[in-house]
């Protein structure tokens, strides 16, 4: 492992394991029931609610599926409750923690990993590895691509979310580091905007093109069957976006320009198809 990658796990580590991705989105105390239900409702009601969607959860059932960053386990429950044969791994201890607790008060069954993929032995011959909002804050993303390609088996699946450059919160970062950023660097700002760590201690974040993510995708032994670009909320739109469904074609429109997130699912290129 390069010192910048073990750099790059250790902010992760320090900014979620003092406070999980997204725990702000609920009032109740963390671990319970209420909980869990507060993030799901904000995750698929307002922030994210095109996922179930698109990853298409009910065709998981059966199929052994590993996720590389596992969060509070909302779309890991999600794919277990539709029958997937769930694994996930993390760097961090508190979504681990987090996570397990939420497949057990959902009587739900998972395998729970903590370490580092290149590191880290999850097994082989999944057929999908799904990741969402994980793979842009990692420094060795390339490795990390062949590792995945690796442990799928031949016709597996590979199923993504990154940021996009071209996107209303990223021109809303910019724009606020500009006003508010103080002799700050653009990427520490970006950090404690989008992932609220702590000022002067960023987390890794890539924000690239669609054309940039899917080259390297394409250079690590992946062929994109799928794409969409999503991510624009109700908030984004004063006034009238209260009044439109989180996943409806209003909002999902201003997505396909604005939205926040890359989706990509992937297939498996046979060996030798490699981009160089």
């Amino acid at each position: 492992m390069t010192d910048g990658l073990r750099e790059s796990i250790a902010a992760a580590q320090a900014t979620w394991n003092r406070k999980a991705v997204g725990s702000q989105r609920a009032s109740a105390s963390a671990g319970t029931p209420e909980y869990f239900e507060q993030i799901r409702d904000y995750r698929y009601g307002y922030e994210t609610p095109f996922i179930p969607t698109f990853i298409d959860f009910p065709s998981l059932n059966g199929r052994k599926v590993l996720e590389i960053g596992v969060g509070h386990g909302i779309d890991g429950a999600e794919m277990a409750r539709h029958g997937a044969l769930y694994t996930g791994i993390d760097v961090t201890q508190n979504h681990l923690s987090l996570a397990e607790k939420n497949f057990q008060l959902n009587g739900l069954s998972g395998k729970f990993i903590e370490g580092d993929l290149l590191e880290t032995n999850p097994g082989h011959d999944f057929d999908a590895v799904y990741s969402f909002g994980v793979m842009h804050h990692i420094s060795a993303e390339a490795e990390y691509l062949a590792r995945v390609r690796e442990v799928l088996n031949p016709t597996g699946r590979l199923m993504i979310a990154v940021y996009s450059k071209w996107s209303m919160f990223n021109a809303f970062m910019v724009t606020s580091w500009l006003l508010k950023g103080r002799g700050r660097s653009l990427d520490d700002w970006r950090s404690q905007v989008a992932e609220h760590s702590e000022p002067g201690h960023p987390v890794t974040i890539k924000i690239r093109s669609r054309r940039e993510v899917q080259s390297l995708l394409e250079s690590r032994g992946f062929r994109v069957e799928k794409y969409g670009k999503k991510g624009f909320v109700q908030n984004y739109l004063p006034v009238v976006g209260k009044q439109l469904a989180p996943d409806g074609r209003v909002l999902d429109a201003f997505a396909s320009a604005l939205g926040w997130y890359h989706c990509f699912v992937c297939q498996v290129t046979p060996s030798g198809n490699q981009k160089t």
